[in-house]
């Protein structure tokens, strides 16, 4: 299959590192990857995501079960080798500890707010302290 649509890089995607991109018509419009995933990527990671989003384009195109987490299209992956969805972890992350129970956990944020103090743990809606950060390539 030939690939007619662009590869773009996207500065404004935060949760995603890549996506597939239609128009409401449902005509591919592009494939977007996300700038920080371009900037802190291992090589073959960032190769193996742009893999992914031309599988979507090219189910798409095909007419096939195109989504995340389908049995043909998570076989698909596992054929070229190409990473599941929220598998891989990409960037800069604060890593957290909950001011009353002491669990830990991570966010990435491009940056971190100058009051740390306003923001809440899930686990028990309790102030947090950042305890330091991890830079993640996705190997």
């Amino acid at each position: 299959m030939t690939l007619k649509v662009p590869i773009k890089r996207n500065n404004r995607l935060r949760t995603t590192l890549g996506r597939f991109v239609v128009s409401s018509n449902q005509r591919p419009l592009c494939i977007e990857i996300a700038g920080f995933t371009l900037d802190y990527g291992a090589r073959d990671i960032v190769i193996g995501i742009v893999k992914h989003e031309c599988i979507h384009y090219a189910f798409h195109i095909m007419g096939n079960p195109s989504s995340d987490g389908h049995p043909q299209f998570e076989s698909e992956l596992k054929k070229h080798g190409a990473p599941s969805t929220k598998t891989t972890k990409i960037g800069r992350h604060f890593v957290f500890i909950c001011n009353a129970c002491g669990k830990e956990s991570e966010s990435r944020l491009k940056q971190l707010n100058r009051t740390p103090h306003q923001y809440r743990t899930s686990c028990c809606k309790s102030t947090l302290s950042v305890i330091g950060e991890r830079i993640y390539d996705g190997t």
